[in-house]
């Protein structure tokens, strides 16, 4: 006869089966398989394709083995993994064509909680055929293990606007459906340029320390040299004159080398342009507060420009497009540029024109130099020796509050027009 468990064992049974119910699912969630992701960059005649695959899932299916140290079976297999991923990633074109495989460089890397081998593929289109159009085949891990996937995305794409910014979707692949098609003949020249004009506008309008630059750089604009100090102000046409082969200087320096950076001509390491730039600043700030280069402006903006350049090439360089499409990224995002920089030309000229013919510019000169130069100071440090200052993110801070300050500069300098003003008083 069979025994029935009293009220009170079945209650310590059900506390224990809820407990290792509990303990399954923390096991469970804390060895999720982590998927392998394909960020293609498309262009017409080939697909950069940059392949993460998390290291203990390929050791898994290089060696079949749940104990397996990934780092061990890596640096056994290395010599072998550019076939590996030739044989396991490819392409093929509509008409059933395979694409050419390149493997570049390939190494291993943290992305987001996991060790990734990260591979750089090109596939090449046959000719005749394509780049926009194919199908993707990936089995680099799926071929062994049954419930992994890839998840693949469109990082750049010139045609549909992309440019790395953010990522598109397009599918994934698994063991059951270890090809995907994807068709990128939507888009258009069009589109692609008027992406990087946006983001041309967008780069300048975040980027405070070359905004800083051409503020610096305008302050003393109004004003006329005379035995190294400022003095009284120019004429109006002598100051637009003046303020304009300044600005055409910076816009002819900076369009040269973002164009020869962003082609592969020219390659310089980001950290010395980073402190170039706040040396710059430096500069100018210095500049407004006592000449140092009077009548030589437009010069040294030019260099500046070179400079400045570099840094907006940065935005650009490693797209991965074609002649066509990155030339036509090139102008539209140079055009961005310009667009935001005349914008806030406009915007700020005006007002310092009007208050350098009343009192207290000198206050103000003097004073926009100095928050130039210590913010120039701050990220001199950051970038140059790695100090961490506060001084960026005050800066920060303060760029996303341009408004109230030009309507600050706008109130004052009508403020102080009006009160040199007789006929205005008198009415």
């Amino acid at each position: 006869m069979m025994a029935i468990p009293s009220r009170s064992m079945t209650k310590h049974r059900a506390w224990a089966l809820g407990l290792a119910m509990l303990l399954v699912g923390v096991s469970a969630h804390a060895h999720l398989v982590k998927n392998t992701a394909v960020l293609l960059d498309v262009g017409e005649r080939a697909v950069q394709a940059e392949v993460q695959l998390p290291m203990d899932q390929l050791a898994l299916a290089l060696t079949k083995s749940f104990s397996a140290a990934p780092a061990d079976v890596l640096r056994e297999h290395a010599a072998a993994l550019p076939a590996y991923l030739r044989e396991h990633f490819g392409a093929t074109a509509p008409d059933g064509r395979p694409f050419d495989v390149e493997v570049g460089d390939v190494g291993v890397r943290r992305v987001d909680d996991g060790d990734c081998l990260v591979a750089h593929v090109t596939l090449r289109a046959p000719p005749g055929a394509s780049a926009r159009a194919f199908t993707l085949n990936d089995t680099l891990i799926l071929h062994e293990v049954m419930n992994h996937r890839a998840l693949v995305s469109v990082r750049r794409d010139f045609h549909t606007g992309l440019f790395g910014e953010g990522q598109e979707m397009v599918g994934a692949v698994s063991a059951q459906t270890p090809s995907l098609r994807i068709d990128r003949t939507h888009g258009s020249w069009w589109t692609g340029f008027q992406a990087a004009f946006g983001l041309g506008v967008h780069h300048i309008a975040e980027g405070t320390d070359h905004l800083l630059f051409l503020l610096v750089l305008l302050l003393p604009a109004p004003l006329l040299a005379r035995a190294g100090r400022w003095r009284e102000p120019d004429g109006l046409g002598g100051s637009l004159k003046r303020i304009l082969f300044v600005v055409t200087a910076f816009t002819l320096g900076h369009s040269l080398t973002l164009a020869a950076a962003a082609v592969g001509m020219l390659r310089l390491p980001g950290q010395p342009v980073e402190v170039l730039i706040a040396v710059s600043i430096l500069v100018s700030a210095v500049h407004a507060v006592r000449p140092l280069f009077p009548g030589r402006e437009p010069v040294v903006a030019a260099v500046f420009g070179l400079v400045h350049g570099l840094a907006f090439a940065t935005v650009l360089a490693g797209m991965g497009f074609d002649t066509g499409a990155l030339a036509l990224s090139i102008l539209g995002f140079n055009l961005g540029i310009e667009v935001m920089q005349a914008a806030v030309v406009l915007l700020v000229l005006p007002w310092l024109l009007l208050w350098s013919r009343g009192t207290g510019f000198t206050a103000l000169r003097i004073g926009g130099a100095a928050v130039g130069g210590v913010a120039a100071c701050g990220w001199v440090l950051e970038r140059a020796l790695g100090v961490s200052t506060p001084l960026d993110a005050w800066a920060e801070a303060a760029s996303r509050h341009a408004w109230v300050g030009l309507a600050v500069l706008a109130a004052v300098a009508v403020g102080v027009s009006w009160r040199r003003a007789p006929s205005l008083r008198a009415g």
